[in-house]
């Protein structure tokens, strides 16, 4: 009912409104994203964690999954506390969350997901070594950075340089367990983002000043028979005082690019962290023959919240099913951070490349009135934003605190006697 009345509020709008209600731009264009994900390379035949161009010694140095025994072991606990700690049996594994007590191996029983580096890396997280990657040329040093597919020099990504050759990025495009993950969310209805370019000139595929929004939605995308996402739907714009991101750009041969790297924008991230701030932005878009828009919106990231999320999700979880340490993360995105916001400061932000596919759609006013006449801000119509009391840590989402499961009543359950096998407690006297 509601795509209906919004459909047919478009139609009347084309036909009774007067030129003046489009001023704001000579031409406009809107699409609403379908896909998007971390713009990496596979370059494998086959497989996740196969050899290739891009990861010569496939990936975790082709050894599939981790051995958390040896790990354990290696962390100071003794072999049959390590055994009886994987042991499904033990009482305190769960299924679910997995064993919490994978958490502490660090230095002096240090607690690795948020003291990462109480624990050693393993040398196994190896970055991508290829010399071509997806992305934008940020900083505008063309000797620097890896080399497009298309050829161009200088293209900054580094988030692919530091986990490209994790399992959970590293697919064909669409394919990634990631990827897969947070597009299902978006396409089944838990967000939506639409896009907008307008410009000045009388060409839209040629004009020297196009201004390109992308915006969050209210409306949930809708699928055909096949389960793709249907064109030519309709969506209002939701005003958000944060998640906004518009650029200046021009159009040659229908390829959309920015003119001048905007300083901050924040838009919503196909990630566990879910916002994503990039400073320094810019996009590369090309519009298709056939309606549709593809490229790329590339920055620097915080790198650091991109950790903090994979640890919220449960670290022990991610770690069993990524077969990844998450120490090895951390360490790896903070090695191959390229930007510090203050000059000669800390290298807090890693330069990083979204790839975006949108299709043709109409993109409404946020009180559906009308189709947008141009791409501009709509920070000032968002609600007033009521600050949130911030959680005692960093690492703490639902019901994951310090990146391990809490129990009833908020309790972390972490006492020693848990890794102790029967055996030995039973001798102790505890069991």
């Amino acid at each position: 009912m509601k795509r209906t009345v919004l459909k047919t509020a478009f139609l009347a709008a084309s036909l009774f409104i007067a030129a003046p209600t489009l001023a704001h731009a000579a031409w406009t264009k809107t699409w609403v994203i379908e896909w998007f994900e971390p713009a990496h390379i596979y370059g494998a035949k086959t497989g996740v964690i196969d050899p290739g161009t891009d990861c010569p010694a496939g990936t975790n140095n082709s050894k599939p999954e981790i051995d958390w025994v040896d790990v354990m072991v290696k962390a100071g606990y003794t072999r049959e506390e390590a055994v009886w700690l994987r042991d499904p049996a033990n009482p305190t594994r769960s299924p679910v969350n997995g064993q919490n007590q994978m958490a502490f191996r660090g230095k002096d029983r240090a607690n690795v997901y948020i003291n990462p580096t109480s624990f050693p890396e393993s040398g196994n997280f190896l970055p991508v070594s290829g010399t071509q990657a997806e992305g934008i040329n940020l900083d505008g040093n063309a000797t620097t950075g890896f080399v497009s597919p298309a050829g161009e020099k200088g293209i900054d990504n580094n988030f692919y340089k530091a986990l490209g050759c994790w399992k959970t990025y590293r697919a064909p495009e669409r394919l990634s367990s990631g990827a897969l993950q947070f597009n299902d969310t978006m396409r089944n209805g838990s967000y939506t983002l639409v896009v907008v370019a307008s410009g000045e000139g009388k060409d839209p595929m040629n004009d020297p000043n196009v201004t390109l929004g992308i915006y969050n939605s209210p409306d949930k995308l809708v699928k055909d028979g096949a389960g793709n996402i249907s064109r030519d739907y309709t969506f209002r714009i939701k005003p958000d005082a944060k998640l906004e991101a518009v650029f200046k750009a021009k159009s040659v041969k229908g390829r959309i690019t920015s003119t001048e790297a905007m300083d901050e924008v924040w838009m919503r991230n196909p990630g566990y962290d879910r916002e994503l701030q990039l400073l320094k932005a810019r996009i590369d878009f090309t519009m298709k023959e056939d309606g549709t828009l593809r490229g790329y919106v590339g920055g620097y990231r915080p790198w650091m919240p991109v950790y903090v999320g994979w640890v919220n999700a449960r670290g022990p979880v991610i770690e069993s099913l990524t077969w990844v340490s998450l120490p090895d993360v951390y360490y790896a995105l903070q090695r191959y951070a390229d930007y510090a916001p203050t000059p000669g400061g800390e290298r807090t932000h890693i330069s990083f490349a979204l790839r975006v596919d949108a299709i043709p759609a109409y993109v409404m006013k946020p009180d559906a009135s009308t189709t947008v006449a141009a791409a501009t801000s709509y920070k000032a119509q968002a609600p007033a934003v009521v600050a949130a009391v911030a959680p005692a840590s960093p690492y703490r989402a639902g019901g994951t605190v310090d990146g391990i499961v809490v129990g009833r009543g908020g309790a972390v359950s972490q006492t020693p006697d848990q890794l102790r096998p029967p055996a030995a407690r039973i001798a102790a006297g505890t069991q």
